[in-house]
């Protein structure tokens, strides 16, 4: 038990972003796919719905739970919002063009399973995987990016 305890202290930061980045892609399929299939809104325009909303939620549990953020009063929680808004546009980027190429050119969308859009699901997680890795890339490094402590 000491052992895992011992990993997690190590790997918390990781490990909280791996929890809510999970929670944080359930959130963007939730949207995605209720545009898609239940109001029949393209994959373009559902993308980036989903994307606002997911990105709502990534905000304030990496905020609060993943990076610690110091962070406080008006002017310096804004700016952090705008620059993680800044990151996670260009991620929100290259979840369209993963799409736009494996939807409208190599035609993914086509793979259905009982009327289930599997090659839709395939394309959309395929975007998802390089968004997570490009997200916690740019947190890290430039969001949330710890400052020294004599800044603080």
């Amino acid at each position: 038990m000491q052992r895992i305890k011992a990993l997690f202290k190590k790997h918390k930061e990781l490990i909280l972003y791996v929890v809510f980045g999970a929670l944080t892609t359930l959130v963007n399929y939730i949207l995605y796919f209720s545009c898609t299939s239940g109001f029949k809104i393209g994959w373009s325009a559902a993308t980036v719905i989903a994307w606002v909303g997911a990105v709502l939620f990534a905000y304030f549990t990496n905020r609060k739970w993943v990076f610690a953020s110091k962070s406080h009063g008006a002017k310096a929680v804004l700016s952090e919002f705008l620059k993680f808004i800044a990151a996670r546009l260009s991620s929100l980027a290259l979840e369209w063009l993963t799409l736009k190429l494996l939807l409208d050119i190599l035609h993914f969308d086509a793979f259905q399973w009982k009327s289930l859009p599997v090659g839709e699901l395939v394309a959309k997680t395929i975007g998802q995987l390089l968004v997570i890795i490009a997200n916690y890339i740019l947190s890290k490094l430039v969001v949330f990016a710890k400052k020294p402590s004599g800044n603080e």
